[in-house]
């Protein structure tokens, strides 16, 4: 930040955008930090996916090949665009949805199902360790069963011992 000051990342996820042309365009890796107030869109990250980016006349014109994707107005010394969240979708709390859903079961066989296309086109990130998950699956282990021929015989032994 500008005053150097760290944020939080809370969430990455994927979120739905209505530009200026009433397109919704879909931005992945999204992260989500509160305290910003402002939406910043990174030209470097745009840039590495294949997008161009030029001003002119105090426009800033963002592009994949011939088909403009977004514009910004310069005010002053900074780009500000007008454009609407439609959707914001966290990875995490996809994966701990379906999580709860299907009876707490971890984020690997999440995401097998998720590749194999049985959970919809819904991004899974990773999930966070709950003891009561990891300890509730645990395997119950049985007493071991004593016989006795007396009807006083079994509790005489646990209470003092084998004779």
């Amino acid at each position: 930040m500008g005053n150097d000051d760290p944020c939080k990342v809370i969430g990455i996820g994927t979120i739905e955008m209505h530009l200026h042309d009433a397109v919704v365009r879909t931005l992945s890796d999204v992260r989500y930090v509160p305290d910003i107030k402002h939406n910043l869109i990174s030209l470097g990250t745009l840039e590495s996916l294949g997008c161009r980016y030029g001003t002119e006349e105090g426009v800033l014109k963002v592009s994949r090949g011939s088909l403009v994707l977004m514009k910004a107005n310069r005010i002053g010394s900074v780009l500000t665009g007008s454009v609407d969240i439609s959707t914001s979708l966290l990875d995490s709390h996809n994966t701990q949805l379906w999580h709860m859903r299907l009876v707490h079961m971890g984020d690997k066989p999440i995401t097998v199902l998720s590749k194999r296309g049985l959970l919809g086109n819904q991004i899974f990130g990773k999930l966070d360790f709950y003891e009561h998950c990891i300890f509730g699956k645990k395997k119950k282990v049985s007493f071991n069963v004593a016989s006795s021929k007396g009807v006083l015989d079994y509790i005489y032994s646990y209470l003092w011992g084998p004779c």
